[in-house]
């Protein structure tokens, strides 16, 4: 939903890459580089493709397609965005090859893609998908884009993903993609989700699924608005640290900005 402006937007997403790292964020969003995703990333956006498909049809037919097209369609779209942004490897995957990783990683795609059309796909009849809101904040220099997953016919709303694991407990009461999907919800509609769930399907030998119901109250909006003014304010202000050097993202299997970044140790390098 747009206010029919031209007023510049920040998502979810870019909030958790400032989060994670603000001179990651400054180099993707202020100088415009792009870099390639690595191989996880990848696989999630196939997965989604699937999911996305099959929902978006299903909103008219209310029957799910067949597994073996969801299938299909996820693979297509992990080439696709492969084609198109290449791939980011790391140390031990450009040892293994890039053929080899592909491969291994369409597999997975497809597994993943097969256990949401059993698992995930029959428990939703969906009403709107990948669903674009506009929160406007009336002061700020930027306003919050929300794209939500889906929202079904019981007015719940969906976080699907995948994870290489079980997801911790309370996973879902920390998220700030489900927080804006949540406010995203009561801004369309006036009137907040009966359910806010994240759904994740892990890639495990077997994938399985993994459910954790959430909710959100006015205090959590408040300090959704709090960090959205505070990024924004660090932003204008031209605030970019480096992360912590030893967090998970600080890596060149999860960070395409590490080989040539100023904080990361060049002796380490290669």
């Amino acid at each position: 939903m747009s206010d029919g402006t031209d007023k510049p937007h920040i998502s979810a997403s870019q909030l958790g890459m400032y989060a994670r790292c603000p001179e990651q964020y400054r180099r993707r969003y202020m100088e415009g580089e792009r870099r390639p995703p690595g191989i996880a990333l990848l696989v999630g956006s196939g997965f989604h493709v699937g999911a996305e498909m099959n929902f978006t049809q299903k909103i008219e037919t209310h029957e799910d397609l067949p597994a073996s097209e969801i299938v299909d369609a996820a693979v297509a779209g992990f080439e696709l965005r492969l084609a198109g942004d290449g791939l980011l490897l790391s140390g031990d995957e450009a040892g293994r090859g890039q053929e080899a990783v592909v491969g291994e990683a369409k597999d997975q795609t497809a597994q993943l893609a097969y256990a949401h059309a059993k698992l995930q796909a029959p428990d939703y009849q969906p009403v709107v998908v990948e669903h674009k809101t506009r929160i406007v904040f009336p002061n700020a220099t930027h306003d919050l884009l929300a794209i939500t997953d889906l929202r079904d016919d019981q007015s719940r709303v969906v976080d699907l993903k995948t994870a290489a694991r079980k997801q911790p407990a309370g996973t879902a009461d920390k998220s700030m993609q489900l927080t804006v999907y949540a406010g995203a919800f009561q801004v369309d509609t006036g009137a907040p989700p009966t359910g806010l769930r994240l759904d994740t399907i892990t890639k495990t030998k077997t994938p399985a699924r993994q459910i954790q119901e959430t909710t959100r109250t006015a205090a959590d909006f408040q300090a959704l608005v709090n960090r959205v003014n505070a990024v924004l304010a660090a932003i204008a202000a031209g605030n970019f640290p480096p992360c912590d050097p030893s967090g998970w993202n600080c890596s060149p299997k999860w960070c395409g900005y590490w080989a040539d970044c100023p904080y990361t140790n060049s002796e380490s390098k290669g």
